[in-house]
């Protein structure tokens, strides 16, 4: 009994209520970001609207995943190379951060019309579209065209495509003929894109003559008209098959007129 209302008590019992003190002042210090931080995490928010030009989904290790932006957020590296870029909308990238296909959207007045369109694009593995569900649309003193549908592509593997797009580059310093020979050749060895497919509606003018065509457009595998089942302007339909090249009608089914 004599140690409890001794000095050394008072010492030793002065001793501890300063350590567990101290450390009460240690652990609040420490772990107070800890908690905020988590506090941070777990907090979902509920906002009636936000403004923002640019957002992007990124996976843990920074990998970019899908971006959603005005047109700015879009205006750098190689989409800005050939001027400012008019695009907006949602671009997604595959495991690679590597853009793989998107819905995108433009449109404005120009002088005589318009020119506008909205497209939703798959792409081949690092390659551009195969894929799209596209409107497109364009009017001017000297166009109108309007297209709506479906359209599937071929392209090389993405390992050619610094050969293909040096094809493209020398196409544009041949003449019409050169150009002509030059892309079924490059075509036919399968080193440059070929369109395959079309299914929709096509309408406008072109050399002064309307159109309006709906129907399914395929091509054979060197981008060359190959079939036609559609029901053109003169509200009739239409089914042609073309030669090897594209070039003219070796097979066309006449419906008889009552």
């Amino acid at each position: 009994m004599r140690f409890f209302g001794s000095q050394r008590f008072l010492v030793v019992y002065s001793g501890l209520v300063t350590f567990a003190f101290s450390l009460t002042v240690l652990f609040g210090f420490v772990m107070r970001p800890a908690m905020a931080a988590l506090e941070q995490t777990d907090t979902k928010k509920v906002l009636d609207e936000i403004s923002v030009k640019k957002i992007n989904i990124v996976e843990p290790n920074g990998t970019l995943r899908a971006v959603l932006s005005g047109s700015a957020g879009f205006n750098s590296g190689q989409r800005a190379e050939n001027g400012p870029v008019r695009i907006a909308g949602l671009m997604f990238y595959n495991e690679e951060g590597q853009e793989t296909g998107g819905l995108v959207y433009r449109g404005r007045i120009i002088p005589g019309g318009q020119d506008a369109d909205c497209t939703l694009t798959f792409d081949q593995f690092r390659q551009d579209q195969n894929v799209y569900l596209h409107h497109e649309e364009k009017k001017d003193a000297q166009t109108f065209r309007i297209e709506d549908g479906l359209t599937i592509n071929q392209r090389p593997d993405w390992t050619g495509v610094n050969e293909e797009f040096g094809i493209y580059d020398q196409m544009q310093k041949l003449s019409a003929a050169q150009r002509e020979e030059l892309q079924l050749k490059s075509a036919q060895a399968g080193k440059i894109f070929a369109r395959r497919l079309f299914f929709g509606v096509q309408r406008g003018v072109q050399d002064g003559n309307s159109y309006n065509d709906a129907g399914i457009f395929i091509k054979n595998k060197w981008g060359r008209d190959a079939i036609k089942i559609f029901v053109g302007d003169d509200n009739k339909p239409h089914f042609q098959v073309f030669d090897p090249f594209g070039k003219s009608v070796i097979y066309e089914l006449n419906i008889p007129t009552r």
